[in-house]
């Protein structure tokens, strides 16, 4: 075997962490809940793929971020080989509750945790006719015995940067993953550059598949039931997947502002000490979306929970700012591209270094940085304040989804020239 010190490093590294997650599940709801997905799961992807003799195409996602990444690409192959089953595995569990059931969907499991034998069984029960993965969770052991069946793997929406051990001199096994991928479809030029650097030709820029998802959100867009009743005629912020520091400065901004202001709030996690602690935060002046029996239930708080999952994108719509959640930890923006796709005026927190698309709506003047309460504040009160600057923003928000659309058939026309 070819560097035999990364093969061993990768799987010391790999099955530690399994084990890793395994100890710490009984202290941890999300790793008790991936411990729990993998009990009996070898023998019910075994089982379920054995009732279907049909050609299959095998989508890999981490969460439910990469899945609606990736979901344009689905839809797209799904007209194009319609004989053909759709089956997504999910790593997160987060992701794979959220969306096992989506519609589109021939079947979902979650991952099995990696191991030769474990990459082995699944990729002959699925028996994919190709196989995509989203941005990353590039596990070696699947990904080499697709290729080891001559099964075309393809990598959508990949973003590097040249910290990554792909591109450091001890990266050689991590290399031969990226390798292994029969085309790499890059959401910027700068990854495709970076590709070059270690010899990877196979590639090219395809742009992000978000733009193109979020611009379906819009056009399949329905209403959401009580919105318009709780908003008004009120100037509404959505603070979308937020943390407690992002509410904090909600809860700052309350103290400080004379006008009126309608706010609707969207945690990362709706587990119920989460929804609790904002209801602490709000006492009195805050319902959750729940709990909304009339119209009536709406006449008093200027603060909605959205206490359940799924309903984030459909709620941009009503809003006349959008405050991104994740903005202040290391790669834990949240997507930007949904609020701007509805035509919103937008902020977050200054971590923007992983996301490109929050950059470049910074360098377009479509969104600001905030770094303390007062900024918040500050841009709250200018806005509320200039009707006409709020709807200049939300007009070029829609500008730059729309330009930026067009990832998705840029994928499907290389896909099927290959596949050809």
């Amino acid at each position: 075997m070819k560097n035999p010190f990364g093969y061993f490093f990768y799987s010391l590294l790999s099955s530690t962490y399994f084990q890793l997650v395994k100890l710490i599940a009984p202290f941890n709801q999300r790793a008790k809940d991936l411990v729990i997905g993998q009990k009996g799961l070898l023998e019910k992807i075994i089982q379920e793929e054995a009732k279907h003799q049909t050609e299959n195409i095998w989508f890999h996602v981490a969460s439910l971020g990469e899945f609606e990444q990736g979901r344009p690409v689905m839809e797209a192959l799904k007209k194009t080989f319609p004989q053909h089953r759709l089956v997504v595995t999910f790593f997160s569990p987060s992701g794979y509750q959220a969306k096992h059931n989506d519609a589109i969907l021939d079947a979902a499991y979650y991952l099995p945790f990696e191991s030769k034998k474990n990459a082995d069984i699944v990729c002959k029960a699925i028996h994919p006719a190709m196989a995509f993965y989203v941005k990353y969770d590039l596990w070696y052991w699947y990904i080499q015995t697709l290729k080891n069946n001559k099964v075309p793997i393809f990598l959508i929406a990949a973003q590097f940067r040249p910290n990554q051990i792909f591109f450091k001199k001890i990266g050689g096994f991590q290399r031969n993953i990226l390798n292994a991928f029969t085309y790499i479809f890059c959401q910027n030029q700068s990854s495709v550059e970076l590709l070059h650097t270690i010899n990877i030709k196979h590639t090219m820029l395809s742009g992000d598949n978000r733009y193109d998802r979020v611009s379906q959100t819009v056009e399949n867009q329905k209403e959401v039931a009580f919105i318009k009743g709780f908003i008004g005629d009120y100037f509404t912020t959505i603070l979308g997947s937020s943390y407690e520091i992002e509410e904090a400065m909600i809860e700052f901004a309350i103290n400080k502002m004379d006008k009126k202001v309608k706010y609707i709030i969207a945690p990362h996690f709706v587990n119920q000490e989460r929804i609790i602690s904002i209801q602490k935060r709000f006492q009195g002046n805050c319902i959750t979306y729940s709990s909304i029996k009339s119209e009536t239930d709406l006449e008093k708080p200027n603060i909605l929970i959205i206490d359940s999952i799924g309903l984030l994108a459909k709620l941009y719509k009503y809003g006349n700012l959008a405050f991104i959640g994740g903005g202040f930890k290391e790669n834990g923006l949240h997507n930007s591209l949904e609020a701007a796709a509805f035509g919103t005026a937008i902020c977050f927190g200054p971590k923007l270094k992983r996301f490109p698309e929050a950059q470049e709506l910074v360098q377009q003047q479509i969104a600001k940085t905030i770094q303390e309460p007062n900024d918040f504040l500050n841009i709250l009160q200018q806005y509320t304040n200039n009707e006409k600057l709020t709807k200049q923003l939300a007009n070029k928000s829609i500008e730059f989804v729309q330009y930026n659309k067009g990832a998705t058939s840029r994928v499907l026309e290389k896909v099927l020239e290959i596949l050809d």
